[in-house]
């Protein structure tokens, strides 16, 4: 499973960095031409906006699989095993969010057929279409990150970037 995790983390991360630099030139030539060039550019709002959308999921879910997330560390260092569980806790309390990109997602992708953008008339459904996609990815990583934890909190690490993490994060 880690392989495969890798190989979308890796794709995850091609895919939305290329999409955030369209969509920082895509802004950056909008204001061109909006300051220097007196044109308006109808187009430009509905693919920024896409490529920002899609970042953002496949960047979450990234962060996801790395703990890139904010935490909020209760307890000092020397509660190591209450620490732990309560990184399962937090964890577990993922999934019902994941469930609802996953589910909801795809149902909005279904409606977004059916709706066009307004400039461009693509279906809005592929701007949609980055929740379910990015929910299925963060599902696979959270079952990576959930068996971790579960194996850092029973005092069996699944590997050494586990341990390396729990000396940092516990």
């Amino acid at each position: 499973m880690r392989r495969l995790n890798d190989l979308i983390e890796t794709l995850f991360l091609l895919v939305s960095g290329t999409l955030f630099a369209v969509f920082i030139t895509t802004i950056l030539y909008q204001v061109l031409a909006r300051n220097y060039l007196k044109i308006s550019v109808a187009w430009s709002d509905e693919v920024a906006m896409a490529c920002f959308i899609w970042s953002v999921f496949l960047g979450a879910a990234v962060a996801l699989r790395r703990r890139s997330h904010y935490v909020i560390e209760m307890l000092p260092p020397r509660f190591a095993i209450t620490n732990r569980a309560l990184r399962l806790f937090g964890g577990l309390a993922c999934l019902p969010l994941i469930y609802v990109l996953v589910v909801h997602g795809q149902i909005l992708t279904d409606m977004g057929w059916g709706r066009r953008s307004v400039s461009l008339g693509t279906p809005m459904a592929y701007v949609f279409m980055a929740m379910p996609i990015a929910g299925v990815a963060m599902a696979l990583f959270s079952l990576e990150v959930l068996h971790e934890d579960i194996r850092a909190l029973i005092g069996r690490p699944a590997s050494t970037s586990t341990a390396a993490e729990e000396s940092t994060c516990s």
